[in-house]
């Protein structure tokens, strides 16, 4: 059985398993521990496998994935030929899903790798930098003796 395993970037670049730019993308010459599952859980890569250009499996985690990487990889299903297509992916443990269309394969990353929380943006408190020097000049400004208790 022929596999091939290729890593992706953050960036969205492919570097190989082992290569010296993977080495220098994880920051360690010579692991002596699972790089490449660090490299996915942590550091947002993306492990794509192929295997007998029947099956495509796809490692990541979707907290960590960049939208280049992300884009990269469904750029390569699109033009890949498998006939299946599983995403193995971690969100508390580790979960599975299997395809066998690649649009349904990429929508579905799309699905997974959107941020789980999304703060509402509010105008209610607003903070802008302003020139204090006017409240010492104002003998009358209620603010003047904070003003001065933060100047000590």
């Amino acid at each position: 059985m022929q596999v091939l395993t290729t890593l992706i970037t953050p960036d969205g670049e492919g570097v190989l398993p082992g290569s010296p730019e993977f080495l220098a993308a994880i920051g360690d010459a010579d692991p002596n521990f699972d790089s490449i599952a660090f490299a996915v859980k942590n550091l947002g890569f993306i492990k794509i496998q192929l295997i007998e250009d029947l099956v495509v499996e796809i490692e990541i985690h979707p907290r960590n994935v960049e939208l280049p990487a992300l884009l990269a990889v469904q750029q390569c299903l699109l033009s890949c030929t498998a006939r299946l297509f599983r995403i193995k992916y971690l969100t508390t443990e580790w979960c599975s899903e299997i395809s066998s269309s690649a649009e349904r394969t990429v929508a579905r990353l799309s699905e997974i790798c959107v941020p789980a929380f999304t703060p509402p943006s509010s105008e209610r408190f607003v903070v802008e930098s302003q020139d204090l020097s006017f409240l010492f000049a104002d003998d009358r400004n209620p603010m003047r003796p904070l003003v001065q208790k933060w100047r000590v």
